[in-house]
């Protein structure tokens, strides 16, 4: 059973964000499927059989449009396989020579000075693997974060909120951002809320709302009573029960 390194990262990245789940799926499984130097035999039939849906051709260069490159009719190379797997590949590792000598017969790598250096050829997108485009990603994300960086206040709040219902974080993240947006106030505020909220009475009874939708809800502009002990909340429970039962069966109050 062969095992591979995964990017963690990438359910945060524009690219990948911006995929349906079906396009999801069936970059995992290219991931998955290709051979040690990062190429993979194409079959329709198969692809589409692993994949529960239906796979063409047309299919893979509209969705990865630069990620792939095709060496021949059903064939394709994936060329950020090569840098994420094992960095830069040399002739003194033992374990890359297998993977420089593939790839060296299939006309997609040079070795200059003992490392293999990928060719740029007709069908690889322009810039990838650069530099440059890593650049961008890192400030796509960055943008995607509110430009927050390390010192992102969300985090606060987002280990405050009451856990019970906490949601997505990506969506909450987001709606975080239009809160501080749409109501001036600062972070700390709308924390500070969050924190009150979660030692409320509501959400001890079980009622707590997800962080996106208590963001939208401008719910940080609210007050909150501190839940009650195990006795307040017994003693309170009697007397709502004794009335109830007044209002039932009558009596004195």
């Amino acid at each position: 059973m062969a095992k591979r390194f995964t990017d963690t990262k990438k359910w945060i990245k524009p690219w990948f964000g911006e995929l349906t789940l079906k396009q999801k799926i069936l970059w995992l499984f290219i991931c998955d499927n290709c051979d040690a130097a990062g190429i993979a035999d194409f079959s329709p039939k198969f692809f589409s059989m692993s994949v529960g849906f239906t796979v063409t051709r047309n299919m893979l260069d509209e969705y990865f449009k630069g990620r792939i490159t095709w060496i021949d009719e059903n064939k394709f190379f994936i060329p950020s396989f090569i840098e994420f797997q094992y960095g830069q590949l040399s002739e003194a590792c033992k374990p890359h020579k297998p993977i420089i000598a593939e790839l060296e017969k299939k006309g997609l790598l040079s070795v200059e000075n003992g490392k293999g250096v990928l060719r740029v050829f007709k069908g690889f997108a322009k810039g990838i693997n650069t530099l440059e485009e890593k650049e961008k990603e890192k400030e796509q994300e960055k943008e995607t974060k509110g430009g927050l960086g390390e010192n992102d206040p969300f985090a606060s709040f987002w280990a405050v909120y009451p856990k019970q219902r906490i949601g997505n974080k990506d969506k909450a993240r987001a709606a975080f951002l239009r809160a501080l947006k749409r109501s001036g106030l600062k972070a700390e505020q709308i924390t500070a809320k969050a924190q009150e909220y979660a030692q409320s009475e509501e959400v001890a009874r079980g009622y707590a709302k997800g962080a996106e939708a208590w963001l939208n809800d401008d719910r940080f502009l609210r007050n909150y009573s501190p839940a009650r002990t195990q006795a307040e909340s017994l003693k309170q429970a009697r007397a709502e029960g004794t009335a109830k039962i007044r209002d039932i069966f009558g009596g004195q109050k």
